[in-house]
C-alpha cells in the first residue's frame, strides 16, 4: 500500500509483477532478470511491479549520456531510515535497480530507445551485493552478466553529429571501483545516488516520507536539495549567477566524483582531494594542491585546481580528456559531458586565487 500510495503520488500507477503463485510455472532461471520479478520492457517504456517504486535523482551521474530508469523495491513493511548527508539507510532486502539507455537522437531523449543493460544492488546482510544483467538485442530479456561486456553504441549527439562509442558494461568485480568505502575498518559497497539531497526535489521525498518508505528525515528545508540539472540545459554558465555556477559545479562533483574522492574511499585517501558538496577546506578541494596519485593523468599540470584558469587546471583536464588512463572517472565513461563540464570550469574561473598560492603558476 505505500508503494501504490508513493506512485499515485507521483502520477504513475505500478502493475502487478510476475507471480510465484502459479505452481505449474517451470521455477525461475537465476540468471533471468525477470526471476527477480520487478520490472518487465515492453520495447518503450518500464512496467514496475507492485511495490517497486521509480524514483529520479536531481544531479544525475553522467554514463555517456545513457538516460537512466531508476527504482526501489523495500521489504515489505519496512523503510529506509536517514542517515545525515550520506546515503539513506536502505534495510535488508532493498534492491535499487538501475537500466540505462540510449535514444538514437540525444536531443529526443524519450524517443527511440535501446536498452542495454539494468544493474541490481542487493542490501544483504553482510552489505550491498551488485550484479549487471546485459539485455538481448531484441530488448526481450536481460541476463546476468558478471563478466560485463563492451556493447557497441551510436547515436546523434546533442549538435546532431553521429557518435559511435564503445560503451562499458562493467564486471560484477568492477563494482568495487565507485562503490567501496572502508567504515570502521571494514571495506563494504555502498550506493551513490540516492541521498536525501538529491532525492529532494519535485515533492519526491516528501512523497517518499508520506508513503513511509524512508523515516526520521528532518524538516525538508534543512536536508537542502541539490541541483536539478534539467533546469539548468540550454543555459549558458558564463551568463547564470556565481550561486548557480557554484551549486551545479559542486552537485556535479558530489554525484560524479565524490564517491571515490571522500575519507573513507581508497583514492580519497592517497589523493586526499574530497570532492563531497559539503567539503569547505580549499585545499582538500584541490585549490592550489598538487596531486597526490594523478600519475600521468595530470596531462602536465602541477595543481588540481589553479583558481580563476581551469584549463591550467588537472581537475577540468581530467573530466574532459578522452584519453584512457587520464579521464575521470576512469570507469564508466568514455564520452566528454559536453553538458555539465562547462559549470566546472566556470566554477573554477571564478575562484579566487589565495595571495601567495599556487606559486608555480605564471
Amino acid at each position: 500500500m505505500r508503494a501504490l500510495a508513493l506512485a499515485l503520488l507521483l502520477g504513475c500507477t505500478p502493475e502487478p509483477g510476475p507471480s510465484g503463485g502459479d505452481s505449474s510455472a517451470p521455477p525461475p532461471d537465476e540468471d533471468s532478470l525477470a526471476a527477480l520479478g520487478l520490472l518487465s520492457w515492453d520495447g518503450q517504456a518500464f512496467t514496475y511491479a507492485e511495490g517497486v517504486v521509480p524514483y529520479t535523482l536531481g544531479t544525475p551521474l553522467f554514463s555517456d549520456y545513457a538516460v537512466k530508469e531508476r527504482a526501489v523495491a523495500l521489504p515489505p513493511g519496512e523503510a529506509a531510515s536517514w542517515a545525515g548527508d550520506g546515503v539513506l539507510d536502505f534495510p535488508v532486502g532493498t534492491r535499487l535497480v538501475k537500466s540505462f539507455l540510449f535514444p538514437a537522437d540525444l536531443r529526443a531523449p524519450d524517443q527511440d530507445l535501446r536498452l542495454v543493460e539494468t544493474r541490481v544492488l542487493t542490501r544483504e546482510d553482510d552489505g550491498w551485493s551488485a550484479w549487471p544483467y546485459l539485455w538481448n538485442e531484441e530488448q526481450t530479456e536481460a541476463r546476468r552478466a558478471p563478466a560485463g561486456d563492451v556493447v557497441d553504441v551510436s547515436f546523434l549527439g546533442l549538435d546532431g553529429q553521429p557518435v559511435d562509442f564503445s560503451y562499458l558494461v562493467p564486471q560484477r568485480n568492477q563494482c568495487v571501483d565507485c562503490h567501496e568505502h572502508s567504515v570502521g575498518g571494514a571495506r563494504e559497497n555502498t550506493p551513490i545516488g540516492p541521498k536525501p539531497r538529491n532525492l529532494n526535489h519535485g515533492g519526491q521525498l516528501q512523497a517518499w516520507i508520506d508513503a513511509g518508505l524512508v523515516t526520521g528525515v528532518p524538516p525538508l528545508d534543512e536536508v537542502g536539495a541539490a541541483t536539478d540539472a534539467a533546469t539548468l540545459q540550454g543555459l549558458d554558465p558564463a551568463t547564470q549567477p556565481d550561486e548557480v555556477v557554484f551549486a551545479a559545479a559542486r552537485d556535479y562533483l558530489d554525484v560524479n566524483c565524490a564517491h571515490c574522492h571522500h575519507p573513507d574511499a581508497e583514492e580519497g585517501r592517497s589523493s586526499q582531494l574530497f570532492l563531497s558538496w559539503d567539503t569547505t577546506d580549499a585545499f582538500h578541494l584541490g585549490v592550489c594542491k598538487k596531486p597526490g596519485s594523478a600519475g600521468r593523468g595530470t596531462g602536465g599540470l602541477i595543481y588540481d585546481i589553479v583558481p580563476g584558469v581551469p584549463e591550467r587546471s588537472i581537475l577540468w583536464y581530467r573530466l574532459q580528456t578522452p584519453e584512457i588512463g587520464e579521464m575521470m572517472p576512469d570507469i564508466g565513461r568514455a564520452l566528454v559531458d559536453e553538458r555539465n563540464v562547462p559549470w566546472v570550469a566556470e566554477w573554477i574561473a571564478r575562484q579566487e586565487r589565495p595571495e601567495g598560492q599556487c606559486s608555480q603558476e605564471p
